[in-house]
């Protein structure tokens, strides 16, 4: 069984120009905010599936996805939630230096690093971790940032508890979920006229020693460790086969209809 690890992020509004690297000092991300139901009275929105599991996704090639997906979406095409699992790849926030990063990026060798749009430090995505990246108007949920946090934090909760994991838990100081005392999710997104992308992973058993390059999000490895769901299970889920268990738990926090193409996952 591999070595496990995870971070997590915030959220960043798009401006019309970004925060150059280099240009403030780094902190974690404070959890604010609460999630509670939307306790919708009419029909719920419909969130089409995206499914891209079959293979390791190209990080470049996923952005450029959730662009196009987005667009849709604000000239009236509906929500999406996109279902990966990336290839390595170290990223940056929007607003994140280079401090909390242990190597040289420039140098011949080394592990990419690619400043992505959404808020937060340094983090790391590869094999072993189910990344989902909503597409959702929150004018149609709770059009409130913080919430929409926390409601991607419930959703990995109740993932963790259907696939075995009982316990998992929110920080009152940071944003993500714990189990047994260690990080297995993380989120990190972006709003673009309230339009959400970017989004929330979650470590099933994902190579660890990824992360001793990196300081996951500005928070200390040792009082603050990262984990994964194989250490409690014993066993090592694929994303494609925690993806059921994600969507399940994605409609009931959101209220949503999720539409799947059967052929698509198992």
């Amino acid at each position: 069984m591999r070595r496990r690890g995870l971070a997590l992020c915030a959220f960043a509004v798009r401006r019309a120009s970004g925060v150059a690297a280099g240009s403030r000092k780094n902190a974690p991300a404070q959890a604010q905010g609460t999630w509670e139901p939307v306790n919708r009275d009419g029909a719920r929105p419909r969130v089409r599936v995206v499914d891209r599991t079959r293979a390791l996704e190209d990080y470049d090639d996923c952005t450029a996805l959730q662009k196009e997906l987005v667009d849709a979406n604000l000239n009236g095409q509906g929500d999406s939630l996109v279902l990966v699992e990336h290839a390595p790849v170290y990223t940056l926030g929007r607003g994140a230096t280079r401090e909390h990063v242990l190597f040289d990026p420039d140098a011949a060798g080394a592990p990419r690093l690619v400043r992505a749009e959404r808020g937060g430090d340094v983090t790391y995505h590869g094999p072993g971790q189910l990344v989902a990246y909503p597409i959702l108007d929150l004018t149609r949920f709770r059009r409130d940032s913080h919430w929409y946090l926390r409601a991607l934090e419930e959703v990995a909760i109740r993932t963790c508890a259907t696939l075995g994991a009982d316990g998992a838990t929110r920080s009152e100081d940071h944003t993500g979920v714990w189990l047994d005392g260690r990080k297995v999710a993380a989120a990190g997104v972006a709003l673009r006229r309230w339009v959400t992308y970017h989004g929330i992973s979650l470590n099933l058993d994902p190579d660890a020693a990824a992360y001793d390059s990196i300081v996951p999000c500005g928070l200390d490895p040792v009082h603050e460790p990262v984990g994964a769901l194989s250490a409690r299970l014993g066993r090592v889920l694929t994303p494609r086969e925690a993806a059921p268990a994600f969507l399940e738990a994605f409609a009931d926090v959101f209220e949503a209809e999720i539409v799947v193409d059967a052929k698509d996952l198992p």
